[in-house]
Formats: structure tokens, sequence, C-alpha cells
């Protein structure tokens, strides 16, 4: 048996982490601010800063080995790896930033990527760092100076909840809307004032609320159980909205919509595939799309959403495991993320590439540099991958301590060199309890030697 057979891959699906942390401040003042923010909510998350949060295991029904990972490749440098290309960029909000000038890069083809493939670093906020204004204003500030250039953040989280007071009727009816930012707009605005690109994560098909909501005894919006009729049950307990029913894709669109409307953008979509975890064997789709595979049945909820973001010129963006950019283009993906289909329908695609999350063995022959080689083989496999769309890549980086034992300074920064290395149009940060204290230390301590300035 190989050595990507004999283990198990785990992938960080995101958590909205209601306890998240103020840069610099106690784990714990963060969580009181979200407990205030919304009282009616129970967190149920992971407080631990060595952990990233909620985490989703992942693994092949059969083994690594019937969805190979390839060989690694030459260490060469890649061919197409400057940042550099003919649209115009997005303007960056700190004309102080340090000058790219990484050796590495100057040489390099240039990369064309297509228009609405936003350039900027961002950083990811939960809910409890969106519900309270003192520390938003706080993590404006800390991005100053400094290539974070955008935050992503929860409006629809991995619970089912809206961040914001929805005006859907099967918002209203479900119960999903809050009131964690009262007005997203205002919200959007601010960032805009601060030359910060405002990015919507959007939940899809992970959604307790939709799943267990029940008419008349019955559960139309859930994936069920086969045998006992109720919703089916991943193994941590959590339920899932059923990703063939249209219901469900009306609902995902009409929230994209009211994103759209506030001003935000870009729309990233997260937890967009069928379950993975747990026994999926008796997941139940009581109504499906016959004539797709799981792959067109993702497809086709982008290409809905793709139309409402077309026509107001907003970009989207879609989360995938950080393995499926080394995956055969040809394979009928069990969880439905074929790259390559969701490149045709995206801007950008966001590929997890936290090193944490992949087995052990693969690269480990790199030792302190293991991350490096995989996020930046990873983003060079995504962008030879980018279609006819010029689809942008923009991995996300880990910023926590779990399953990283070379954590630190370095670690981060290696990560952001090899993003930008492997031809990415940005990358996103990580942390699920928005503790960033680590990425500012890092950019402190690095930036005047790394190209970390605007796209």
């Amino acid at each position: 048996m190989s050595a990507f057979s004999a283990v198990f891959c785990l992938f960080l699906l995101s958590a909205s982490p209601d306890a998240a942390a103020l840069p610099d401040t106690s784990a714990s003042a963060a969580g009181a601010a979200a407990q205030t923010a919304d009282s009616s909510l129970s967190s149920g998350r992971v407080d631990s800063s060595s952990s990233p949060g909620r985490v989703d295991t992942l693994a092949p029904p059969d083994s690594l080995a019937a969805y190979p990972i390839h060989p690694p490749d030459s260490l060469a440098e890649p061919d197409s790896s400057a940042l550099e290309d003919t649209v115009k960029s997005v303007p960056r909000p700190h004309p102080e930033s340090p000058a790219r000038d990484s050796s590495a890069l100057k040489t390099a083809k240039k990369i064309t990527f297509g228009p609405r493939a936003l350039r900027y670093n961002g950083i990811y906020l939960g809910a409890g760092s969106l519900a309270d204004s003192a520390r938003i204003g706080q993590l404006i500030e800390r991005t100053k100076g400094t290539p974070v250039g955008g935050f992503v953040m929860d409006m629809k989280d991995d619970r089912g909840y809206l961040s914001y007071p929805s005006k859907l009727p099967l918002a209203l009816q479900i119960g999903s809307g809050t009131r964690r930012v009262k007005n997203p707009a205002a919200l959007v605005r601010r960032l805009h004032d601060n030359g910060l690109i405002a990015c919507a994560r959007v939940v899809s098909f992970k959604d307790p609320i939709l799943s267990r909501y029940t008419e008349n005894g019955a559960y139309p919006y859930a994936v069920l159980d086969s045998v006992t009729g109720l919703p089916w049950k991943q193994a941590n307990g959590e339920t899932w909205a059923n990703p063939q029913d249209d219901r469900v894709h009306d609902y995902l669109v009409g929230v994209v919509r009211e994103l759209i409307a506030f001003g935000f953008d870009q729309v990233q979509l997260d937890y967009l595939r069928f379950p993975s975890d747990g026994e999926t064997a008796g997941c139940y789709y009581p109504v499906t799309i016959d004539s797709l595979n799981k792959a067109e049945v993702i497809a086709l909820l982008l290409s809905k959403v793709r139309r409402a973001t077309d026509s107001a010129g907003v970009s989207l963006a879609a989360d995938v495991f950080g393995w499926v950019p080394w995956l055969h283009k040809d394979r009928n993906y069990w969880i439905g993320q074929d790259y390559d289909l969701i490149a045709e329908h995206t801007d950008v695609v966001c590929p997890m590439l936290y090193s944490s999350h992949f087995p052990e063995s693969f690269k480990a022959e790199y030792g302190a540099q293991r991350a490096y080689h995989i996020v930046r083989e990873g983003t060079r496999k995504a962008v030879e991958r980018r279609g006819k769309l010029k689809t942008g890549v923009q991995p996300y980086i880990q910023c926590f301590k779990w399953r990283a034992p070379h954590f630190g300074s370095d670690y981060l920064l290696q990560q952001m060199k090899a993003a930008e290395e492997g031809g990415a149009v940005g990358w996103i940060v990580w942390n699920a309890r928005n503790d960033y204290s680590a990425l500012w230390r890092a950019l402190q301590a690095g930036s005047a030697n790394l190209k970390l300035g605007s796209q």
C-alpha cells in the first residue's frame, strides 16, 4: 500500500468563528463581543490557539490512490509566475506598501487573467468580528502600510445564519437572518473609504438551518438519511441542504443578489460541494437532477450565480479543497469539485492550500519549506488550468499552529512568496478565530525582503 493510500487527507472547510480574537488581544474578550452582538446564537467553536476551528475530514471512498496526487514536479521556477497582467489592476489602498522586488519574478512571463479576477491579498473575518464596529476599525488600521488589501467576510456562515437582516421570503420563513451586521452597505462603504476590497463569503450547501427546517413533519430542503428519513448527519452531527434542489439554488442566488445590492466587490462561495465527512453512502437526495452528475450540479449552481454577478459586474470566486488542483482533469469527483468545470464559471478559484491538511508524507522531504512547496505547486497547477475565462487563483494560506511544527513568521512569509511565484492574483490568510497577530508580526519582519506589495 502506498503512503498516500494509508493516510486520510484532512482539509479545512472554514468555520464562522463567533469567538474570533482581536489582533493582539485575548480570545475571551472576542468571544464576549460576539455573544453580545448576537446572544441567540450558540458558538460550538473550538477555542484553541493551536486549532484551525471546525475541521471536516475528507478521504476518497477507496483510497487516495483512486484520486492520485501527481508526483512532485521539478523545482525549477514556473514559466508563468509574474503577477502583472494586461488587465487594469484594482487600486491599492496603501501606496506606502513595500516595493515588489522579487528577483525570482522579474524575468517571468506575464499571465493574463480575466477582468474580474480581482487582485488583492485578504484576511478572513467571521461573524464575531463583523458584529463589533470598533474591532473592524482596529483591523482596518492594522492593514495600513501592509499588503493586505481586502476582507473576506462571513455573510452566510456554515451554520446557515446570514450576518444581516435578510428580506428574502425563505430566509424570513426559516429564521436565518440576524442583525450581526445591521447595515451591510455601510460596512462596505467603510471598507471602500479605506481602500479595501469587500468580499462576501457565502457558505453554500452546508446549512443546518435550512436542512432542519420542517413543514408538516418533513424536511423539504435537506439531504436525508436513507434509513431514518431524517436529515443526514455528517460525522460531527451537522446537516446539509440538498445540492440538487432548485429551491436551494434559488435561495443562494437570492442571498447573492442581496449582497450585490449592498455593494460587495466579490462573492466567494464556500462548501460548494456534496457532503464528504461521514457515512455518505447513507445520503438520500429526495430531489435530484437526473441528467447531471455531481460536478455538473455544482456547475449549474455557479452558472445561476454567475448570471447575477455578471449583471452587476461583481467578481465571483469559489473555494475548493487544496488537493483539487492536483487531480486529473477528467475525473468525476464524488464531491462534485471538478476544477476545470468550476473555473469555467468563476473569476477566481481559491484552493485551501494549508500544509496541515495534506498527508504528512506529502512533500515531507522539504522539511521547514514544505508549506512553501505545497502552496507554490498547488497555485501553479491551478493557474495552468485557468481555462477560457482566464480564471485567477487566490489560495488560502495557513495562519494557525495546528499540524504546523514550523509555524511562525517565516512559515507565513514563505506561503505568501509561494503564492506569488505560482502566479496567484493574491492570497487569503485564514485563522478561524481571526487572531492575526502572527500575520502582522510576519509582515513587519519580512515585508522589506519579500515582494508583498500591490498587484
